[in-house]
């Protein structure tokens, strides 16, 4: 192999380690955008945190959750909410509202629906990382489930501790 064909690949070796650097901080540099821009924490009172829950569950008065979880019972899913569904609207995003009374703290999360409507599995199983006993394959609730509902209350529950948990569509 002649001087310059060998200069030329260590070129070639270089500029492919200088891409592939730059792609992988693109990658986390937008990763880390994206959970800022969706994900909100902040440390709050419970009066605050209830205020906050009372705001967003006027929006939905008179509207029975989708799923509802009492205490210590398994979850029910209103399925009769589903059977005469057919919204037009398209949705938006997937709303949390978490408060844990004992941390104080209070966490807001927005997933956008079209990351949903990307996902390998269907199955939503956004109560798991709750740790509320849901089998998802159980209910058998999915994004398309939720966009024929529209937008409206999924779920509005307490656990015995004193946290709280509110799912919405919009």
């Amino acid at each position: 192999m002649s001087q310059s064909t060998r200069k030329t690949w260590v070129s070639v070796l270089i500029a492919a380690v200088i891409i592939v650097g730059m792609l992988a901080i693109t990658v986390v540099g937008g990763t880390a955008y994206f959970f800022y821009r969706h994900i909100n924490a902040q440390f709050t009172g419970e009066e605050n945190a209830e205020r906050q829950f009372a705001e967003t569950r006027a929006r939905f008065e008179g509207r029975q959750p989708l799923i509802e979880i009492q205490r210590d019972e398994e979850p029910v899913m209103h399925r009769e909410l589903m059977a005469s569904a057919n919204s037009t609207v398209k949705l938006d995003s997937l709303r949390v509202l978490a408060y844990d009374s004992r941390a104080n703290k209070l966490v807001r999360v927005s997933i956008p629906f079209w990351l949903l409507r990307m996902a390998p599995s269907p199955h939503l199983s956004f109560l798991n990382e709750y740790d509320v006993d849901f089998d998802s394959d159980r209910m058998r609730l999915n994004y398309k489930d939720l966009e024929r509902l529209g937008p409206g209350l999924i779920l509005d529950t307490k656990d015995r501790r004193g946290s709280r948990v509110l799912v919405w569509t919009e």
